[in-house]
């Protein structure tokens, strides 16, 4: 799969995964493969669902162990063994003509910053916190922590619509409406109505990034009414 390059010293035989999943499978399953080394787990479930039309799922868990530099693989562009795994399922798919996709997630600190002030120099820590995100956080890793935090599950779809440059994260078919753009005002608010409006849903929630108001209090207030307003229970309106 790799073009003749050995990347993996000793990967499980797929047949041998495909022959346990006959044991213990159905076809509507999820498998978790703890030690997923080099993704043979995920490359048997793809191949399985393409022989009998099963819907499986995976996950995989792999600590990014690093690859030894001086090898052929490392020059390669695999620098762990998340790495390979990883290029294996993308070749899987390819090579089984699958139109599916995967998640590729790592364990990391959280993006929200840690409060924690220095009284002396209370100023200056006030103005750090004015944002609660750290700055090398990207927006997705942010709404996905989010996700967690709302105890929604990260293979729930996420898609995006902009009003007036400003970009709303609309997850599972509007249950939840994110905003972290800069100068957040009600036609944001009007535009999250429309959209649950669409999918014909009573309510959902809403979450705003507080620094998005620039301290503007008065907008974000207004934002806040016309969600109340529109059905929106207080409990579902969050700002971070």
């Amino acid at each position: 799969m790799f073009g003749g390059l050995k990347v993996f010293d000793y990967p499980k035989p797929v047949s041998l995964i495909k022959y346990l999943m006959d044991f213990v499978c159905e076809k509507d399953d999820i498998i978790l493969d703890f030690f997923s080394g080099s993704a043979t787990t995920a490359h048997a479930v793809l191949e399985k669902n393409k022989e009998d039309g099963g819907n499986r799922k995976f996950i995989l868990v792999q600590y990014p162990e690093p690859i030894d530099k001086d090898s052929a693989v490392y020059q390669a562009g695999y620098h762990t063994i998340c790495d390979i795994g990883e290029q294996r399922i993308r070749l899987a798919l390819e090579e089984l003509g699958l139109d599916v996709g995967f998640k590729v997630f790592k364990l990391d600190d959280s993006n929200i910053k840690e409060w924690s002030i220095e009284f002396e120099d209370i100023e200056n820590d006030l103005d750090f916190f004015s944002n609660a995100f750290k700055k090398e956080s990207s927006e997705l890793d942010i709404v996905y922590e989010i996700m967690l935090k709302q105890g929604l599950e990260l293979t729930y779809p996420i898609n995006s619509f902009e009003v007036d440059g400003k970009r709303i994260y609309d997850i599972a078919f509007g249950n939840l409406f994110i905003c972290l753009a800069d100068k957040i005002d009600t036609n944001v608010a009007k535009a999250i109505i429309a959209k649950r409006d669409e999918y014909e849903i009573e309510t959902s929630s809403v979450i705003f990034s507080d620094a998005g108001f620039d301290g503007n209090d008065s907008e974000k207030l207004n934002c806040i009414e016309l969600l109340k307003d529109a059905g929106y229970p207080e409990d579902n309106l969050l700002t971070i």
